[in-house]
């Protein structure tokens, strides 16, 4: 089995997640093969993803990901973002809208303000934030006004946290911004991961506790690029294993229960 890592440089975000991913993909006795973008981009991966499919493994960040979907000839999958089978637990309004509009409503409508945007189906086209008055719009102002976004209800979360989910489990929580010692409600996260019958065999639910003491979802992100915050290296490399096999419509090859705790 092939595992190609992507190779990130010193001073990138990823640049440490992407060492131990390999790391963890050498100890588990996988042959290791690190690439950049440019050689993705000149077909260096090509032969394993189109005739070695089922013994090839590719692991990145997001845009990486996707292109070795789409050189695969294999169909992207959709944004997880906020799944509607979950609006129980999101615990606040939102809907599909364009820039043009959020302009326009910060022109002539502050009083809706503030509100919270992101792209919608196009990861990292500008980075998502809280909307409240025009200088926040100062950031997406070379993107076209057409462009479609993601817009939701501000909600005031003071300490936010990430469940880590595999086949159906939550196998670890971990705290990654705002006050550490305000803990998510246990039984809410999982009611909310009992409920979420079309999740991926591996994602991350993001978890907000409020100001009003109430644990809502943040956003759910697939896991195929994210870092393990906090899951054990080896599991982590399980995890993104199994959802690229999922991705690459390939039988699930069962891997994963002995690495669970």
């Amino acid at each position: 089995m092939r595992a190609y890592i992507q190779e990130g440089h010193e001073g990138d975000p990823n640049y440490m997640s992407l060492n131990r991913t390999a790391h963890a993909f050498w100890e588990r006795g996988y042959e290791v093969v690190r690439f950049n973008y440019p050689q993705l981009d000149e077909g260096f991966l090509d032969r394993g993803l189109l005739k070695f499919p089922d013994e090839t493994i590719v692991a990145g960040g997001v845009s990486t990901v996707r292109e070795a979907l789409v050189r695969a000839g294999r169909p992207l999958p959709p944004m997880l973002d906020l799944p509607d089978e979950l609006a129980p637990w999101i615990g606040r309004r939102w809907w599909e809208s364009t820039l043009g509009e959020v302009r326009a409503l910060v022109n002539n409508r502050s009083d809706q303000l503030p509100l919270h945007i992101k792209p919608f189906n196009r990861h990292k086209l500008f980075k998502g934030g809280v909307i409240r008055e025009f200088r926040d719009l100062i950031a997406s102002n070379a993107i076209e006004s057409d462009v479609p976004i993601l817009v939701q209800e501000y909600v005031d979360f003071v300490s936010e946290w990430r469940a880590s989910v595999f086949r159906g489990r939550i196998v670890n929580v971990a705290h990654y911004l705002g006050d550490p010692l305000r803990f998510p409600d246990v039984e809410v996260m999982q009611a909310a991961q009992d409920a979420f019958d079309n999740q991926p065999i591996a994602c991350g639910i993001d978890w907000g506790i409020t100001s009003t003491g109430q644990t809502l979802i943040v956003e759910v992100n697939d896991s195929f690029a994210l870092g393990n915050y906090g899951v054990r290296d080896q599991l982590h490399s399980v995890m993104i294993e199994t959802r690229w096999r999922e991705m690459m419509g390939l039988p699930d090859n069962g891997i994963g229960e002995r690495y669970f705790w």
